[in-house]
């Protein structure tokens, strides 16, 4: 099948964005589909998980592999996009949640896609804005740039919506539309924080097969 690069990215921390990673590259495994990882993100949270289920999972065989790279020479992460595009199947990068990192110019420009999970709160949406602006601008300074954006509503709680919110929500998705592809939403659920790198639990699936199946058809 042909390479798809897939860069998971958002100015602002904490949204999910690692879990997403791994919850996707673990769903295109049960799916057959070949798929890697690439950690780029400073705190390495997938690289770390991948070792402590190294114990858990002792003498199973991997179901992708995951790789963890510095970001900081822009020299270097080109030379890594180079043999990303090599890659047969889908390449996930997790991205630093600071996207002033230098090496950051080469991974946005040579993506296939973006994908950018956010939630429905006020400085999530703020930072998920500057993110946009970020990326806008590296499309005018690379006109080559050909990253289609995935927005992901991510651990939504709509019990918890009042009706204002709620329009306020929907809003805030036809906003994004107009950026590119918002997906269904995931729903907050306690499955989705006991995730790990080498198996995807039915619930997980059930949780993330609207939005995954969503994003795959689209890629």
């Amino acid at each position: 099948m042909k390479n798809r690069i897939i860069v998971f990215a958002n100015q602002k921390g904490g949204v999910g964005k690692s879990t997403l990673c791994i919850l996707f590259a673990n769903y295109l495994a049960y799916k057959r589909k070949p798929v890697c990882i690439i950690d780029t993100d400073l705190q390495k949270t997938i690289m770390m998980q991948r070792r402590k289920d190294e114990k858990v999972f002792e003498g199973q065989d991997e179901p992708y592999s995951i790789q963890d790279f510095d970001v900081s020479d822009p020299d270097v992460m080109q030379q890594l996009m180079d043999s990303a595009r090599q890659v047969e199947g889908y390449v996930l990068l997790d991205s630093p949640g600071n996207v002033s990192e230098d090496g950051l110019v080469p991974m946005f420009t040579n993506a296939d896609f973006i994908v950018c999970p956010y939630e429905y709160e006020d400085k999530t949406l703020d930072s998920t804005g500057t993110f946009v602006q970020v990326v806008n601008a590296l499309r005018e300074a690379n006109p080559d740039m050909k990253a289609q954006l995935f927005f992901v509503p991510n651990r939504i709680d709509a019990r918890i919506g009042t009706s204002e919110e709620n329009k306020m929500w929907k809003q805030t998705d036809l906003i994004f539309k107009k950026l590119g592809n918002v997906t269904p939403r995931i729903a907050s659920r306690a499955t989705l924080k006991r995730i790990n790198t080498f198996e995807l639990y039915a619930t997980q699936r059930d949780a993330v097969s609207d939005c995954f199946d969503y994003m795959i058809k689209k890629m």
